[in-house]
């Protein structure tokens, strides 16, 4: 990548992070997209022009990515990257147009998300208790315990501080997406699990996160990523495609499922911005939000309000 496109694009991702409250991990990935957009017009044409970008060369670059096999959905983002820094060049006055916004974005794939039944849950739940280091098994199994339970997403769990568990309220505030807060309800299970590890951890830690590594740390991706490889496959569970991201589907479907909770609901609690996003699932029944978290097939209490 040029230096000049290079600074370019550093600017817009500090944009993003600072004025948009995007999460480095969406900065990162736009980092990725905008990148490969860059070294596939420099291996074709060896030039890259913010003043004389056509349509017809995105359209290439979309069916290179097409060619190696990229999801519709995988492709849209690729090009929602590009059009966000078309716009941003826009504003800040660097081009007059954006060719990307004359691309049409690929229609994507909908099919229901994949997720695992109760058993397969609880089983995970099982798995994330066996570590020989006890403060390991108390901080495993309240990770997983929140994702069952809550539906965050996995940034949203690694920025969770101790003063967003509301014992006295019984509710868990997440920052999502554009730093926007939400309040998800918590019951019993989950209640547990998070006192217990609150006992365990490092009182003398230097920040105030929420989960913690062995030393004190904040924990990080790629521990995080190590930690739920590792009660994954001591639960044996063997279905292909089973990440983090699957327990937040399991937590939608499954309380869809239960026949408690509406689709206005579960957007609520997932902190989607749109309907139509949550509307993957099911279709819509009534119920009071506190009742629907309640009724999670997990719960030793389903009937409880």
């Amino acid at each position: 990548m040029s230096c000049a496109i290079d600074t370019k694009i550093d600017e817009f991702l500090a944009y993003l992070e600072i004025e948009r409250g995007f999460s480095p991990l969406t900065a990162s990935a736009y980092r990725s997209d905008l990148s490969q957009f860059v070294s596939f017009l420099q291996n074709s044409s060896g030039t890259l022009d913010l003043q004389t970008l056509s349509p017809t060369e995105i359209r290439q670059w979309i069916a290179d990515l097409n060619s190696h096999g990229l999801s519709n959905s995988s492709i849209a983002r690729h090009l929602y990257a590009l059009r966000s820094f078309w716009d941003y060049l826009i504003e800040t006055e660097q081009t007059p147009r954006n060719p990307a916004r004359r691309v049409s974005v690929p229609k994507a794939e909908q099919s229901l998300p994949r997720y695992l039944s109760a058993d397969e849950i609880r089983a995970l739940l099982e798995s994330a208790k066996q570590n020989r280091m006890v403060f390991c098994a108390f901080r495993n199994y309240a990770i997983i315990t929140t994702f069952v339970f809550t539906g965050i997403r996995r940034g949203e769990l690694m920025n969770l501080r101790t003063g967003d568990v509301r014992f006295d309220d019984g509710i868990l505030r997440v920052t999502g997406k554009g730093r926007k807060s939400r309040v998800i309800p918590f019951m019993q299970e989950l209640r547990e699990a998070l006192e217990d590890w609150m006992e365990f951890r490092q009182d003398e830690c230097d920040h105030d996160y929420l989960f913690t590594t062995t030393h004190g740390n904040r924990i990080y991706a790629s521990r995080l990523q190590e930690i739920w490889r590792s009660i994954l496959q001591q639960s044996d569970i063997t279905a292909s495609g089973v990440t983090m991201h699957t327990l937040r589907h399991s937590f939608a479907t499954l309380l869809l499922k239960s026949g408690n909770c509406d689709l206005v609901q579960i957007q609520k609690l997932l902190g989607h911005s749109r309907l139509d996003t949550t509307a993957i699932y099911l279709h819509v029944t009534d119920g009071d939000l506190q009742d629907a978290v309640a009724a999670h097939p997990l719960s030793r209490n389903p009937e409880a309000s």
